[in-house]
C-alpha cells in the first residue's frame, strides 16, 4: 500500500469520525434542549404549587374566621334561648 493510499484511507477514517462527532453533538444538543424544557416545566409547576399553597392558606384563614363567627352566633343564640321563659 502506497503512502497516497494510506493517506486516502486515513482521510476517509477522519472524515467518518468527524461525521460521527457532529451527529453525537447534535444528539447532545437535542438532549440538552429536552432537559431545558423539563426544567422550565418543573419551574412552572413549582410556581403553580406555591400559588395554590397561598390560596389554600387564604382559604384556611377564611374558614377559621367563619368558624369563629359561627361559634359566636351559636353562643348568642344559646344565650337568647337561655333567657326565654321555660314552658
Amino acid at each position: 500500500m502506497t503512502i497516497d493510499e494510506q493517506l486516502q484511507q486515513l482521510t476517509g477514517i477522519v472524515t467518518t469520525l468527524a461525521g460521527s462527532v457532529v451527529a453525537q453533538d447534535n444528539r447532545i444538543d437535542a438532549h440538552d434542549n429536552r432537559i431545558d424544557g423539563l426544567i422550565r416545566v418543573a419551574e412552572l409547576q413549582a410556581a403553580q404549587i406555591e400559588a395554590h399553597d397561598n390560596q389554600i392558606g387564604t382559604l384556611i384563614q377564611v374558614v377559621e374566621r367563619l368558624s369563629a363567627q359561627v361559634a359566636a352566633t351559636e353562643r348568642q343564640w344559646q344565650a337568647y334561648i337561655n333567657r326565654l321563659p321555660r314552658q
